[in-house]
């Protein structure tokens, strides 16, 4: 089956509920002006997404957010190849579920965030070409779970909602942030997560969203989320390009 659209004719949210309703399994491709981007179905579900034009290894992508080890990551993916053949359809994700390695709300957890992630930046393209192929399976990067178009959509639309409240405070990936001389009326009221801690630490000099983006890893998204929090509570204050405070 191959379909193709325009997202000025055709949303993403369009095309999702036609491979829904149709239970369509296959990779949905989208090339706009913003990016590129993939998402991948099976019997109508959403299993897995990414954007950029890289896809980094499943198993590299739990590891990294410290889902599991290393080792783990090993001995699942050596279970893997000599499992028995009544077991052969076994999915990465099941296998680790299957070991004790971790719990299955974990890793839907773990499928909805990757996905809802990916989501975020495809909805934001205004134009695009959108391709899906049923011949491409991606089957190097399904862990055995998946979530339902409406979940997925939801999810994604929970962050567009989100990111129009940052931009009125963050309206730029250039705007530059730095530590507040102060940190508020009731410092002792104040626990940062590890995140706000390391971009804290980035902040002794001012820094914008983008170079903050660059240094820790994290998403545009996640990023922006975490400033916004900081601003609110006082903890940073923006400056201009010379580290001069500006007024709101």
């Amino acid at each position: 089956m191959a379909l193709e659209g325009n997202l000025k004719d055709f949303s993403l949210a369009d095309m999702f509920g036609l491979l829904a309703s149709g239970s369509k399994t296959g990779t949905l491709h989208v090339e706009g002006t913003g990016g590129e981007g993939l998402v991948c179905f099976r019997d109508g579900q959403v299993f897995y997404a990414s954007t950029g034009a890289g896809r980094e290894a499943i198993g590299k992508q739990l590891v990294r957010s410290g889902i599991v080890s290393e080792k783990q990551l090993r001995q699942a993916q050596g279970l893997m190849k000599i499992q028995k053949k009544d077991k052969a359809t076994r999915k990465l994700g099941q296998i680790l579920v299957d070991e004790g390695y971790l719990d299955a709300e974990v890793l839907e957890g773990f499928i909805r965030e990757q996905i809802s992630d990916a989501l975020f930046d495809l909805m934001r393209m205004e134009d695009g070409e959108l391709r899906f192929d049923s011949k491409e399976l991606c089957a190097d990067v399904d862990l055995g779970l998946a979530v339902s178009v409406d979940a997925a959509l939801a999810d994604a639309g929970k962050r567009l909602e989100l990111w129009d409240k940052i931009r009125d405070k963050i309206p730029t990936m250039d705007t530059r942030f730095a530590m507040a001389s102060g940190p508020g009326q009731k410092p002792i009221e104040i626990h940062l997560k590890p995140r706000e801690w390391m971009l804290l630490c980035f902040l002794h000099s001012g820094r914008s969203v983008a170079e903050l983006v660059e240094l820790s890893g994290y998403n545009d998204f996640e990023t922006a989320k975490t400033l916004y929090g900081m601003y609110a509570g006082g903890l940073i204050v923006k400056v201009g390009p010379a580290g001069e405070s500006l007024a709101e």
